[in-house]
Parts: C-alpha cells; sequence; structure tokens
C-alpha cells in the first residue's frame, strides 16, 4: 500500500469512485473497481470507508461542496444582485465543463437511490443541494447588501432546478453559450425577488 496520509487516501476514493460512476454507473462502482481505479489494494476501502454507502454519500458531498465554492467564489461582483447571481453560475458552468464526470457520477447516483430507496437517498442527495442553494443566494444577498423578499428555501429549490436543468442540456449537446442564456435568464428570475437593504438595516448589520 502506498504511503499517504489518510485523508488523501479518501480524496482518491472519491476521485476514482466518481470515474468509475460515470464510465460504469453505480452499480459498476465495486469495491474492487473503485480501489482498482485508484490503484490502490482492497483493503484501503474499509479502512478509510466502513461502506459502500459510505462512500456514495462522500461522493455527493465532495462534488456539492465543489460546486457551491466555485460559485460562490465567482459571485463577487457587488454591482448588482443580477451579476452576483449570473457570475457564481457562470463559476458552476465553468465547473462542469471542467469536471463532466462529476455530474455523471451524481445523476448516476440519483437514479440508484431512487430505484433503492424511494424515500430516503435521493431525497437526502437534493437536500445537499436545497443547502448549497441556500448558502449562495445568502452569500448573494451579502456581498449585493441586498434582501430577499420570498423566503430563501422556496427560492433555493428554483436555483436548484435550473442548475438540474443546465446540466443536463450541457451533458446532451455541450452547447455552453446555450447554458450561459439560461443561467443569465435564471439570474433576472430570481433577482426580481430581492430588494435593496435600507440605510437603517445596513447600520444595523454593522452594528452586529
Amino acid at each position: 500500500m502506498r504511503r499517504m496520509p489518510p485523508e488523501q487516501r479518501r480524496d482518491e476514493l472519491i476521485a476514482a469512485a466518481i470515474r468509475v460512476i460515470a464510465r460504469r454507473g453505480v452499480a459498476g462502482a465495486t469495491t474492487r473497481a473503485v480501489t482498482a481505479e485508484a490503484d490502490m489494494p482492497l483493503g484501503a476501502f474499509s479502512y478509510i470507508f466502513g461502506t459502500q454507502d459510505e462512500l456514495m454519500t462522500a461522493v455527493v458531498d465532495t462534488v456539492t461542496e465543489q460546486e457551491r465554492f466555485a460559485a460562490q467564489v465567482r459571485a463577487i461582483d457587488g454591482t448588482s444582485m443580477v451579476t452576483a447571481l449570473r457570475s457564481g453560475l457562470d463559476g458552476y458552468i465553468d465547473l462542469l465543463k471542467a469536471r463532466p464526470d462529476d455530474e455523471l457520477a451524481l445523476f448516476e447516483l440519483a437514479i440508484w437511490a431512487r430505484r433503492r430507496d424511494p424515500d430516503g437517498q435521493m431525497r437526502a442527495q437534493w437536500a445537499t443541494y436545497f443547502r448549497a442553494a441556500e448558502d449562495l443566494l445568502r452569500f448573494a444577498a451579502e456581498v449585493t447588501a441586498h434582501e430577499w423578499q420570498t423566503p430563501v428555501s422556496e427560492l433555493a429549490r428554483v436555483l436548484v432546478s435550473f442548475a438540474d436543468g443546465i446540466t443536463l442540456a450541457w451533458l446532451a449537446d455541450h452547447d455552453t453559450d446555450a447554458a450561459r442564456r439560461t443561467a443569465a435568464f435564471a439570474a433576472e428570475a430570481l433577482a426580481r425577488h430581492a430588494a435593496p437593504r435600507t440605510s437603517q438595516e445596513k447600520e444595523s448589520r454593522r452594528a452586529d
């Protein structure tokens, strides 16, 4: 077994699982296949992950966190809510282009989870997406000094629906320009639910 810290070994197994799932589907992501892809002995898997379900959960969490981080890093233009949201979505599209296997793996996992446990794992997977979307919306509001006029939880579901549609369409046709046009439409639509914070609200936040 190659010598490496447990955290690095975990990251490599997750990356290997994503590649295998994208090529073969979840059914093909056996413990043996994942460890072979990672160039590790079979025993390395049980050393890091107790079960295959734990690995699948780690894949979802890892990819979702990468998406959230990419979007938030791009959502830095405080000129307006539209520019903040659009730059965030553009950041997501850039990640989609760079790492399409990640998204293929997530959709494969979703279908597998739905068939295996209709009321459990797929619901949990999308709950992770909704939380990430809420984080992005709150971040956009903070950098643009806005307040959401519609509950963020409701807007997060809309944002995730847009992102899912953008992802599936891009995986089908790789039309990045069309994806960015959809992102612009989504940003405009969501921004209508925000209003600038009042001077009193801004002072209150500074005092906090």
